[in-house]
């Protein structure tokens, strides 16, 4: 039997022990819960000093990332945001990422990734030393460098020249394709296959209007001078809504078409004609997708980039015809003959023209294509205008298709832009790749080259720079390096290496950097594009290649690096490393 001190131990006890459980709750509600730290550390910088976050988190709270406010810093190296483990290894998180607190204390690590701001030249006949690239990705950029103005229309295999590459140290030099599952092919194939609005029609289209530019140039005819001049071939001097225009030359098709046309619109900038066999259809294009407005939008921003072209037939307006003669993916041209009169050119029809398909295809969802069209047509009409005017008796296709491109980024139609771009980039695309192109010496696979280093001259020079690569005597390199102030080699080797070094925080020299373009985002593998096809061991053995002017060639190499010797002459090589 328990006794009476017993019971009131037992009591005591229970007593203390409510009051004990009483005071901790009374302790939570005046001291809250458990709160936590996020902290930051510099992981060996070497001048600046982490950010400070003072306020205490409790759990399920979420905490915004600092930045580096403080111009925290490590010799060497590029801050690359923070992680939450010292070798980098755990999660990353940038600035003003959201942090979900759990709980504990959290510390977020800088995160430094290897800045490699001095590429190693590779200056032929000459030995370099590679030590300091060993435990990166190792790769190799070389390229021709002429010592003369080196470009054309017709790229012949005469133009290859043969350099040597090769390595000391490590195990034997190796050059075999890069190993790709078929899963790889497959997904490649289908995100870097030709643009979807190309075709044949517009390849072959382009050959015969950039040929036709340069004859018309180099036989000193006089265009056509305002409403006066123009003979029977011509649109009708007064033009509104239902006006007819018969006996239209079409120069895509063979043999040459004459079609009949009327006008279904009229708007600030230009009259629209349809082929009188698409009228509903054009009619319903021009409602439905606002070619009209847009159309005048197009018109304001190519002539302020780059100039004016010449108002031949007087109306003070483009003329854009429609009509399904435009087949087989042809989007649209136009025929410099059209500046001139008809008794010298038989197939002009005497105006400022702009010819479009009505290719249902390329409406709908693809509707802002043709919208496109309409700026790409234009800036060569331009272009054929502003050297005519200087009495420039033939041009290079290379530059004046670049520009181009840039009129369809300008005016923000993209979708045909960033496809030639994304099947340029990516080696192994079953269409198109980088290998065996000259930048200057044009060809059907080249709209890609030129669309990616018209952007790379619009982040560097700017607008100016683009508009007195149109609005000038010059044509070609000696245009870009007047447009520029800067050499074109220079320009070239810059550019080839920002290729592989924008948007990777592998360096911060802005020569190597695309500002409006993020290549990361047209190159979906990462920077899986321009690395290369191509591995080499590094070794002793040398390997004789052969490129074309302005070509690019790349190369992985792996092992410990002692020194590269790039042989041959008339050569520019870099060596780099990419951390990852």
């Amino acid at each position: 039997m328990q006794s009476r001190w017993g019971k009131a131990a037992f009591l005591t006890c229970l007593l203390l022990g409510v009051m004990f459980s009483i005071l901790l709750s009374l302790a939570a509600c005046v001291l809250g819960p458990p709160s936590y730290s996020v902290r930051y550390n510099g992981n060996d910088n070497t001048s600046g000093t982490p950010p400070v976050d003072n306020h205490r988190y409790v759990e399920g709270e979420i905490a915004t990332v600092l930045g580096n406010s403080e111009n925290l810093a490590k010799t060497g190296f590029v801050f690359g945001g923070w992680n939450t483990r010292s070798d980098g290894k755990g999660t990353d998180y940038d600035q003003s990422a959201s942090l979900v607190i759990k709980n504990s204390n959290i510390t977020l690590y800088a995160k430094w990734i290897k800045y490699y701001s001095d590429l190693e030249p590779l200056v032929c006949g000459t030995q370099v030393s590679l030590a300091s690239l060993n435990g990166s990705n190792v790769y190799t950029l070389v390229s021709t460098k002429p010592d003369h103005r080196s470009e054309g229309n017709i790229r012949t295999d005469s133009l290859r020249k043969s350099f040597t590459l090769s390595s000391t140290a490590g195990p034997t030099t190796s050059l075999a394709p890069m190993a790709e599952t078929g899963v790889e092919t497959q997904k490649r194939s289908k995100a870097y296959g030709l643009p979807r609005a190309f075709g044949d029609g517009q390849v072959k289209s382009d050959e015969k209007i950039r040929q036709a530019e340069n004859d018309v140039l180099a036989s000193g005819v006089r265009q056509l001078s305002g409403a006066k001049e123009k003979g029977p071939m011509a649109a009708p001097s007064q033009i509104d809504v239902g006006t007819e225009w018969d006996n239209v030359h079409i120069v895509s098709t063979s043999p040459l078409m004459l079609i009949d046309t009327v006008c279904v619109a009229v708007s600030a900038s230009a009259y629209f004609f349809s082929d009188t066999r698409d009228i509903s259809n054009v009619n319903d294009y021009l409602l439905r997708y606002g070619y009209a407005e847009a159309m005048d939008a197009i018109v304001g921003v190519d002539r302020h980039k780059f100039g004016h072209e010449n108002d031949v037939d007087g109306n003070g307006k483009i003329i854009v015809v429609f009509s399904q003669e435009l087949a087989n993916g042809l989007l649209g041209y136009f025929n410099p003959q059209d500046k001139y009169p008809s008794s010298r050119f038989t197939t002009s029809n005497e105006g400022d023209i702009i010819y479009v398909t009505t290719d249902p295809h390329y409406q709908g969802t693809n509707g802002n294509i043709l919208k496109a069209t309409f700026a790409h047509e234009l800036q060569h009409m331009i272009y054929f205008d502003e050297h005519y005017n200087r009495h420039v008796t033939s041009t290079y296709t290379w530059l004046n298709e670049a520009l181009s491109q840039a009129a369809e980024y300008y005016n923000g139609y993209t979708e045909n832009h960033l496809d030639w771009i994304n099947s340029f980039l990516v080696p192994g695309s079953e269409h198109r790749d980088w290998r065996g192109l000259s930048l200057t010496y044009w060809t059907n696979d080249n709209y890609g080259y030129g669309a990616v280093f018209i952007r790379y001259l619009i982040d560097q020079y700017g607008d100016t720079a683009i508009r007195n690569l149109c609005s000038t005597d010059k044509i070609g390199i000696a245009a870009v390096e007047a447009a520029t102030n800067d050499a074109f080699n220079n320009i070239f080797s810059n550019f080839t290496k920002a290729l592989v070094l924008s948007g990777t925080n592998e360096s911060i020299d802005p020569k190597y950097r695309f500002t409006t373009l993020n290549l990361q985002t047209v190159q979906p593998t990462g920077r899986g594009g321009l690395l290369p096809s191509l591995t080499c061991a590094a070794g002793s053995t040398a390997r004789d290649i052969s490129i074309y002017p302005y070509e690019i060639s790349f190369y992985q190499w792996s092992g410990t690096l002692g020194t590269m010797t790039l042989s041959g002459s008339g050569f520019f090589g870099t060596a780099f490393g990419l951390s990852g």
